[in-house]
């Protein structure tokens, strides 16, 4: 019988698949059991493979019975998946505080405005509880494990259509996800034409080259119906009369017709068909119906950043942050966010007998990523889009210029409470900070002057900037130049050389704007509201960088000094 328990423990961390139950069975029947041993045997056979494991989400395996699977102790809590207590202290792995003691972790409480769906969110990559709920937003305790091994675990299932029947549902066209048989039928040729055959391939393979295929062959255009469509009973997308004026305005941008645009942004069929996709929301319905078309198990996913960058006591919470490595590449990343709205839908597809994350093309999403607002937190699930209801929600306060709600900042969503922990039995490497030098400051210039490279100031002219542009050097990569500006000392005093009566202008470095080449930086430092009331006409300013650290501040080659020669608007 070794050879037989040795296949059912071969994927202890993931469902049993109907291929693996066959073999066992069939390999079973070769004992020809005589005797009550291999009764037993059999029976406890059966009692482990849980047939619900068939149909429900990563129904994994808990061998040691603590609340936590097998998969989520080996690569995410890191604890002992056999040991209910890893560390002997009277309380079991599964306790809610207890499971962070092994890991490196950042806990947040944020109140989020629906669609949120709390039955999926404990994941992967983050723990979460509902603390508080309202008809209107949904207060989360989110456990985030930034430095999980879950990426490292993908592998592919040579069995995926078969298993794949067991979750028909997540296969299913739906009114977004609205493929075809034709369509279908297209899709498959169009894939095979290129390279990519379907019979063939494993799901993983499959999810990779049809992703990147899929990407590609739908190009990118702005759209603006994704949170403000509905769907009526028959699966019809139409725009609420509450919501019609936002629809119009981007109507009469595009010179198109609603019907058209709804066929190039929330139609899985119609992007397929006319080639084109909108913002990530649309690209999420996009690929949730063309892999659901070639059998893969797909669904789509709503993450926000870890705070609202918008808000400054957000902001201001990313000192709690105690690991500087964390902290600076948090603020590196949340920076650039300031003032815009900010959320990424994407998918999970399921691969290797297991939900994984989807971005674009990129299989194994992770939550820690530079490039993806720093930290995300996994908000809601839906199958299809239309299931979200975003429009009720969403959609009406982005019409509102003053949304009548309690969130601080642009976003339907605020973040009360931010704070890390290394467990007490951590044994990860956390990452070093990055160092951080002074910069440079050779030359300012006006945001106008001639003496600019020209595309930095039609840049400038085109997007209405005034004020000016420093050039900074020793400034590195892009990533570095980010982490320096997250910690450094952004303002700038203008303090007026001989007329001691005219106010000192207060203005600061703008670290969403700036131009980076060979080392070298040209930042913008705008002029708004008062500053730029007060500025005075052929006045003598010396720029006066502040610095709070040495390490994190400023030099001047020579002292600068700003003139401003011709004439502005006030």
């Amino acid at each position: 019988m070794n050879e037989f328990a040795a296949k059912l423990n071969t994927s202890k961390y993931v469902f049993v698949s109907t291929s693996t139950l066959r073999w066992c069975m069939t390999r079973f029947v070769e004992f020809r059991i005589s005797s009550a041993l291999g009764l037993a045997a059999l029976l406890l056979a059966i009692l482990a493979i849980n047939p619900s494991m068939l149909f429900a989400q990563n129904r994994d395996v808990d061998t040691d019975k603590d609340g936590l699977s097998d998969f989520h102790e080996s690569f995410k809590h890191l604890t002992d998946p056999r040991n209910p207590d890893s560390d002997g202290d009277g309380t079991p792995d599964g306790d809610w505080l207890e499971r962070r003691e092994y890991q490196y972790t950042i806990r947040s409480i944020v109140q989020v405005l629906r669609p949120v769906t709390p039955e999926y969110l404990n994941d992967d990559y983050q723990d979460a509880r509902v603390l508080d709920e309202t008809d209107r937003y949904v207060e989360l305790e989110v456990i985030h494990y930034p430095f999980n091994e879950v990426a490292e675990t993908i592998s592919a299932n040579e069995n995926w259509r078969e298993d794949a029947k067991a979750l028909g549902k997540w296969i299913e066209p739906g009114p977004s996800n609205d493929w075809t048989p034709e369509m279908q039928k297209e899709l498959v040729a169009k894939l095979k034409a290129t390279g990519i055959n379907v019979d063939t391939l494993n799901d993983k393979q499959l999810v990779e080259q049809a992703s990147r295929w899929l990407c590609d062959h739908a190009k990118h255009e702005d759209g603006f119906t994704s949170f403000v469509t509905a769907w009526d009973e028959s699966g019809n997308p139409y725009v609420p009369d509450a919501l019609l004026d936002s629809a119009k305005r981007g109507m009469s941008q595009k010179n198109r017709e609603i019907k058209d645009q709804f066929e190039r942004e929330v139609s899985a069929a119609g992007m397929f068909k006319h080639q084109q996709r909108g913002s990530c929301t649309s690209s999420a319905i996009y690929l949730n119906g063309c892999l659901k078309a070639l059998g893969i198990p797909t669904r789509t996913i709503l993450c926000i950043p870890i705070i609202d960058a918008g808000d400054e006591r957000e902001m201001a919470m990313l000192n709690n942050i105690q690991q500087m490595a964390v902290r600076q590449h948090l603020k590196t990343s949340l920076k650039p966010l300031k003032n815009s709205w900010s959320s990424h839908t994407f998918n999970e597809v399921y691969v290797g007998c297991r939900w994984r994350r989807l971005n674009y093309h990129r299989l194994g999403q992770g939550i820690y990523d530079k490039n993806l607002y720093g930290l995300i937190t996994h908000v809601a699930t839906v199958n299809d889009w239309a299931d979200a209801k975003a429009h009720e929600t969403i959609g009406m306060r982005q019409k509102r210029e003053k949304p009548l709600d309690n969130f601080g900042g642009n976003n339907p969503y605020s973040t009360v409470s931010l704070r890390d922990q290394v467990g007490e039995h951590c044994q990860l490497k956390l990452p070093e900070p990055t160092p951080a030098k002074p910069h440079l400051v050779e030359k300012i210039y006006w945001t106008d002057d001639e003496a600019l490279p020209k595309s930095i100031r039609e840049n400038c002219e085109r997007r209405g900037r005034f004020g000016l542009i420093a050039v900074v050097s020793g400034c590195g990569d892009r990533n570095e130049f980010r982490s320096f500006l997250a910690e450094a000392n952004l303002h700038v005093s203008l303090v007026p050389l001989a007329d001691a009566d005219k106010p000192t202008l207060k203005i600061a470095f703008d670290p969403g704007c700036f131009w980076l080449g060979n080392g070298t930086a040209y930042i913008y430092v705008p002029f708004v509201g008062d500053d730029r009331r007060e500025l005075v006409k052929d006045i003598e300013y010396k720029f006066q960088p502040r610095s709070d650290k040495l390490e994190t501040g400023w030099t001047l080659k020579d002292e600068l000094v700003a003139t401003r020669k011709k004439d502005f608007d006030h």
